[in-house]
């Protein structure tokens, strides 16, 4: 196992370890919360932290990270996959007993805000996950927002949503 390429969850708070590269975006390091690493990836260990790890519709989550250049813009948004795990409202949890599991029959992202990094490249961001938000296990990314021909740094952390 790559040092620090594990997830961890513990005192309610999941650190999702990450380190960029092209600028697609797409090679990105990640390790899954069963521990297990995600392909490798040249670069310095980044983090992006989110807690409370668990929250509802409506709750509030804090995103701690670093990586990108400092004062330069970052987006986050919360993203779901299509085939996702639905929450299903009370009614619905009754009528379903003993049936499978809703899921998301697209996927989807909803941009929840734009900060900008110190001046050591961190960044610190509370967004409030959508009231509507019918989605157990999003995603919670960050894209640091460099010019096309520089590195991007892109990261992500799941987060639990429970029904309120």
């Amino acid at each position: 196992m790559v040092a620090g390429a594990a997830a961890v969850i513990a005192m309610g708070v999941a650190v999702l370890p990450v380190s960029g590269s092209g600028a697609s975006g797409a090679d990105v390091q990640s390790a899954t919360a069963s521990g297990s690493p995600g392909p490798t990836a040249a670069g310095p260990f980044k983090a992006l932290i989110a807690s409370p790890s668990e929250t509802i519709p409506g709750g509030a989550v804090t995103l701690d990270g670093t990586g990108c250049a400092p004062g330069e813009e970052v987006l986050i948004e919360i993203r779901w996959d299509r085939g996702a795990k639905v929450l299903p409202s009370a009614e619905e949890k009754k009528k379903a007993q003993g049936r499978p599991v809703m899921t998301a029959a697209a996927g989807g992202r909803d941009e929840l805000a734009t900060v900008v990094a110190r001046s050591d490249g961190s960044f610190t961001a509370r967004v409030t996950v959508p009231v509507s938000m019918v989605i157990n296990e999003p995603g919670l990314w960050t894209q640091c927002l460099k010019p096309a021909s520089a590195q991007m740094l892109v990261q992500h952390v799941s987060i639990l949503v429970r029904s309120s």
